[in-house]
């Protein structure tokens, strides 16, 4: 259910200008601090008595609410309530720092090249760190999704902005300030127009839709609108009362005189710092500017400020430019830190939207940059950091949580009240807690002779959405092929390991899974696999991602696909991050939630839809799905004694026939809902 506040109009020239004793700026000592993982998912601890936030306008993540890990913990009390003497609640003052793109190694190796081995970044130096998990409804996301679960508390699909995975608009933390009567501002080293301000501002289908979003954003313009996208803002900005700033001299000698102002730095993105176009300011100067201007604010001020070419310089897996756009970023933090001194109860919030390009560091010093290395030039899975200060941003602290909480801190420090988080619903992220208890978990080591690829556990749910199959393990960059082997019609006794034969030999994966099919042999006459889902080396794949060959879902026969030509089927395979070995040159190290055969929890995760999974439909009477995983290496000729449900006997199958004596069954109505939990039959 989602809720939706009135919003009041806020009369453009009403606020009065800056005071000099507002201004910011100062240096800062940062310190290097421990931004690593806690370990196993958790909510935050219950450290004072609970202070619940009820009938908030948007609070609801617009999901199915079934992630026990981040239901709303008793955090804080209420910091803004007048105290005994009577003085008045400070106004909010809340910053949201985002670092597109910016991973938890692109931190550390910023640090190391900006501050030497024993320093740190400024971000580094709030009091508050934790990590969070950025998966959409997608799977790996994009900054649009990104933007809109942090901005509006939802998850929803990439490419949407402000709207939910039905496509209804949700409100987002800037209408909701600025309808509190707070000053809002915006700023972005991207085009104003790109996916992550967008998100604080509009609500769109299509993120690429630049002209629609350029004319949400004039419709209910911000106090502070300083960034990029000249070219597609200028149009949309013309007829508004605003003061207009467009170079960094123009920024320099700026006098505040009330109405809004609008500074378009670029023709589209800020160019790379080390690229150092002359009258260009830096995220720094935009952002002091920024903070200036809402300070003055008697009722308070949000601003978000995104550093969107860290994400740019990731994609191309360019350590040039990187580095220094992580550190022209991490300056804009430290703007807001010293300012922050004279305001003790602001909120400052620092993390990103995603992780990107995979990178892998070593070595560097100050002013030497480390030696990267990039898994590859899109989007990964991998958790981010994120550095917080402020009363209700304790909630972060040596946590691991969904990206949804940074909402959730940023409406409690508007409101004064403790942050209330109902949960991001069944998500395929890797985490497979939220999938229900495992139905079959492993009894052997493994037998490859390393201790990076184990399958340890089996968990299967569904949803009105489709299935949600977990394999708890751990994984290699790289190497070997995990395989999920799924019977949509158990009981037929049809399909791969009864009358089908997979002979497709073209492609990584359709290849090895063909191999691994001519090893496959049932003593259950009712099983015989109609779909398999693959990923060689942990590749993820994205829902309607096609042409990808290294992960993704396989139809076999029948209504699926094609022993001779296996069908490409929309679905998402995500891993959870610490369960995928270092990825470096040397691929030197295990996964940081290696266990005990049995033990390890999180993994491979798969989501098939339901048009996936029975493209002609559910069946009128429901259905009976049976599932089987298999770690084999990435060609599938040797199978590994790593298969859930467990071998008989420790040994693998040497080359020889993999015998499937069990596997693990769901049963689903004609809705798609599961019926109880899976089981192992027989």
């Amino acid at each position: 259910m989602i809720w939706f506040l009135l919003l009041s109009c806020k009369t453009q020239d009403s606020k009065p200008g800056p005071t000099p004793d507002d201004s910011v700026g100062g240096t800062g000592d940062p310190c290097l601090t421990d931004c690593g993982d806690t370990g196993a998912d958790s909510t935050p601890p219950d450290d004072t008595a609970a202070d619940s936030e009820t009938g908030a306008p948007d609070d609801t993540s617009g999901g199915d609410d079934t992630a026990p890990d981040d239901t709303a913990p008793d955090d804080t009390a209420d910091d803004t309530a007048p105290d005994d003497t009577g003085t008045p609640p400070a106004p909010p003052r809340v910053i949201l720092f985002i670092g597109d793109g910016m991973g938890v190694n692109h931190v550390a190796s910023a640090g190391v090249y900006g501050y030497g081995v024993n320093g740190g970044t400024a971000m580094e130096s709030l009091p508050y760190h934790g990590r969070l998990r950025t998966a959409s409804r997608s799977g790996v996301t994009d900054s649009a999704a990104a933007a809109t679960a942090m901005s509006s508390g939802v998850k929803t699909y990439n490419g949407r902005l402000g709207l939910d995975s039905d496509g209804v608009q949700v409100q987002n933390i800037r209408e909701y300030a600025r309808g509190l009567g707070m000053s809002t501002g915006l700023v972005s080293s991207d085009a104003l127009t790109g996916a992550t301000p967008a998100a604080f501002a509009a609500h769109i289908e299509d993120r690429a839709s630049s002209a629609d979003i350029a004319a949400q954003i004039a419709a209910i313009p911000p106090d502070v609108l300083f960034g990029g996208g000249r070219m597609s803002m200028d149009a949309a900005l013309a007829a508004l009362n605003a003061q207009r700033l467009s170079t960094r001299t123009d920024l320099l000698a700026w006098v505040d005189d009330g109405r809004p102002v609008f500074g378009l730095f670029a023709d589209g993105t800020f160019p790379f710092v080390v690229d150092a176009v002359p009258d260009t300011p830096s995220l720094a100067e935009v952002t002091a500017a920024a903070i200036d201007k809402l300070t003055a604010d008697p009722d308070g001020f949000f601003l978000m400020v995104e550093g969107a070419r860290i994400d740019h310089a990731s994609h191309a897996n360019d350590e040039r430019a990187v580095f220094p756009e992580i550190l022209d970023f991490d300056n804009a933090v430290q703007t807001a830190i010293a300012w922050s001194a004279n305001y003790p109860d602001a909120t400052i919030i620092v993390t990103a939207d995603h992780e990107c390009g995979g990178m892998w560091f070593s070595g560097g010093a100050l002013g030497v940059a480390p030696d990267a290395s990039w898994r590859w030039g899109m989007h990964s899975n991998a958790d981010v950091a994120v550095f917080a200060a402020g009363p209700q941003a304790a909630v972060f602290d040596g946590q691991r949580l969904d990206n949804t909480w940074v909402h959730s801190v940023l409406h409690a420090s508007i409101d004064g009240t403790a942050p209330v988080n109902s949960g991001p619903g069944l998500l395929a992220d890797g985490y497979t807690d939220d999938l229900g208890a495992p139905v079959t978990a492993q009894l052997w080591e493994t037998d490859f002779g390393i201790t990076y690829n184990q399958l340890d556990a089996l968990r299967i749910t569904a949803t009105a959405d489709g299935i949600f199959i977990g394999v708890d393990g751990v994984f290699e960059f790289s190497e070997n092929l995990v395989s999920v082997l799924i019977d949509m019609d158990y009981g037929a006794g049809t399909g791969l390991g009864q009358d089908a034969t997979l002979v497709d030999t073209t492609g990584a994966l359709d290849a090895a899974l063909s191999t691994i099919g001519a090893a496959v042999a049932t003593t259950d006459p009712a099983l015989g696999f109609d779909l398999i889902s693959g990923s060689i080396g942990a590749a993820e794949v994205g829902l309607d991602v096609t042409g990808f060959d290294w992960s993704g879902l396989r139809g076999l026969s029948g209504q699926w696909g094609d022993p001779a030509n296996l069908w490409w089927l929309d679905s998402i395979t995500n891993f959870d991050d610490g369960n995928v070995s270092d990825y470096g040159p040397a691929n030197s190290g295990p996964a940081a939630d290696a266990g005990l055969p049995g033990l390890t929890e999180g993994g491979y995760e798969i989501f098939i839809p339901w048009s996936s999974a029975y493209p002609q439909g559910i069946p009128a009477a429901g259905a009976s799905i049976a599932v089987v995983a298999v770690l084999s290496d990435s060609t599938g000729m040797d199978i590994s004694n790593q298969v859930l449900p467990p071998l008989p006997t420790e040994d693998g199958i040497d080359g020889g026939t993999l015998t499937i004596t069990q596997s693990v069954v769901l049963d689903i109505d004609a809705t798609g809902a599961a019926t109880g939990p899976g089981y192992l039959y027989p």
